[in-house]
């Protein structure tokens, strides 16, 4: 009798050990579902991501590690997610690459005003191509950019955001535009 109580102990320890996953990719299908041409997108990235950690920590935690804008290249075409990566510069990926289970663990679709989605879209692709700015600088009038800036600056033109919203990080000389800042923004204008 006491055996068996010491079984049935057991095995509920191991069943409680056992991961549960309860749909935990549902987030991924409604975010690709959700992109439209214009949307400020942002993604976590993977826990084990070196980028995401710095970004991150540079926040103070946070929850977004990365940001971009869909676009259009030709009316009623593929959208793509523009962003901005060190090693790549700006450059274009399918939301469902942007949002793949290699480099994210969650992401969001802010979609933009219809009277807003047409300049948005333009300023950012304006913006393609440009190298990838190492330095997090915001003083040389987007020569080379960072992802947030990308979007900022693309927001800004196309009369999204008035102001860039910029933080201080320890680590930086100058200030910086976290994702998490851009996307409160961003939503803050389109509320």
């Amino acid at each position: 009798m006491r055996h068996t109580g010491s079984m049935v102990v057991a095995m509920a320890f191991m069943l409680m050990a056992i991961p549960v996953h309860a749909e935990p990719e549902a987030w991924r299908e409604r975010v690709i579902a959700a992109v439209r041409p214009g949307a400020v997108v942002a993604r976590r990235g993977l826990d084990n991501d070196p980028i995401t950690q710095a970004v991150l920590l540079g926040q103070g935690g946070g929850r977004w590690s990365h940001v971009g804008i869909a676009v259009q290249l030709i009316p009623d075409g593929p959208i793509y997610i523009e962003s901005a990566m060190p090693g790549a510069g700006t450059m274009l990926e399918k939301p469902e690459v942007f949002f793949s289970i290699e480099q994210a663990l969650e992401g969001e679709v802010l979609l933009m005003p219809v009277d807003k989605v047409d300049a948005v879209q333009s300023a950012a692709k304006s913006l393609l191509g440009r190298p990838f700015d190492d330095q997090l600088a915001l003083d040389d009038d987007g020569k080379k950019l960072y992802c947030t800036e990308l979007v900022a600056i693309a927001l800004r033109s196309a009369g999204v955001l008035k102001d860039l919203p910029m933080r201080s990080i320890p680590f930086l000389s100058q200030n910086v535009i976290a994702p998490d800042d851009l996307v409160a923004a961003a939503s803050a204008t389109v509320l």
